[in-house]
């Protein structure tokens, strides 16, 4: 559905409330547009703003600088998209323990990576995909009758992108000029910030609620 179909609702008098569905319209549209990192800090804590950081600087040199803003930049929209449609009730009791249950998987798949980085020649690409395809398919579940096909689009993206062999290789694998590393220095930056921001986290916690429009 297009994000510009009418989403309205019914009063006690059978009356179309249609600001409150519109305000939501305009939260989608004009945050959708400002997405970048200096502006998700606005809507993004410290720390996953740190996390966005460290990931943008690996992607842009195991890509390239344009990709890494692209897909940094798809990551903030779907954050915020999906706070939202929480913090404006639009989430179901079903999409709601979706939502808490993908939060709790990807803070296991976070403490995965992390395992990675702490034990040597301990790697898993499989292991790894399918936690990272379990996260990108509940967040499409979730996101389908809310959003449209563009965003479902960018999640594929993102997740495509994520679980590219190439990629993880240049992450989880050491330097082939440097036989005494077990892994590559960005997981060495990466896993640690990744790691206090799991354990300072409740993990029942949900996605931030941006700010909503009265």
């Amino acid at each position: 559905k297009q994000w510009y179909q009418r989403r309205v609702r019914v009063d006690e008098n059978g009356a179309c409330d249609k600001s409150h569905s519109l305000g939501i319209k305009i939260q989608k549209k004009i945050l959708g547009k400002m997405a970048s990192r200096s502006v998700a800090r606005h809507f993004i804590d410290d720390d996953a703003g740190k996390i966005l950081d460290t990931l943008y600087s690996f992607l842009k040199e195991a890509k390239s600088e344009t990709e890494a803003k692209k897909l940094i930049k798809c990551i903030i929209k779907i954050v915020i998209k999906l706070g939202i449609l929480y913090s404006n009730e639009k989430l179901s009791p079903n999409e709601k323990q979706q939502l808490k249950q993908m939060i709790r998987n990807f803070s296991k798949l976070i403490m995965t990576l992390v395992t990675f980085w702490e034990v040597a020649f301990s790697y898993d690409e499989a292991h790894l995909v399918s936690q990272l395809r379990s996260v990108e398919n509940t967040i499409v579940t979730i996101i389908t009758p809310h959003l449209t096909v563009k965003s479902e689009k960018r999640v594929r993206y993102v997740f495509c992108t994520m679980t590219d062999s190439a990629l993880l290789g240049q992450l989880f694998r050491p330097p082939p000029d440097d036989p005494d590393m077990f892994h590559s220095p960005h997981l060495d930056k990466l896993a640690p910030i990744l790691r206090d921001y799991v354990f300072g986290k409740d993990p029942e916690g949900v996605i931030p609620a941006t700010t909503s429009i009265s």
